[in-house]
């Protein structure tokens, strides 16, 4: 399964200074999908190296609309398990 997370530029939200966040907002609902998935033991990887035109096309997509990420949806092929080189958490974090 492919999941395409697709925005909408004109009806998403900008900031008074027009800086639009279609772009986050699509991230941080890819991001959400992503740990949902997880959760399920579903495998998600982001893409963003797709022709964007030919993929519209392909799903019928709107002209105003935004293909923002692709995302391969399915059980992993193996299970590496938990990663145990990672830093602890103190390490990354620094008083200010």
């Amino acid at each position: 399964m492919m999941i395409a997370m697709v925005s909408n530029p004109k009806e998403a939200w900008a900031r008074d200074d027009g800086e639009e966040y279609w772009k986050a907002d699509a991230a941080i609902a890819m991001h959400q999908v992503s740990l949902a998935a997880y959760a399920e033991g579903l495998g998600t990887c982001w893409i963003a190296a797709f022709k964007e035109k030919e993929v519209k096309e392909i799903l019928g997509v709107d002209f105003d609309s935004r293909v923002a990420f692709l995302s391969p949806l399915g059980y992993p092929a193996e299970n590496k398990g938990p990663i145990r080189d990672r830093k602890t958490l103190e390490s990354l974090l620094r008083n200010i």
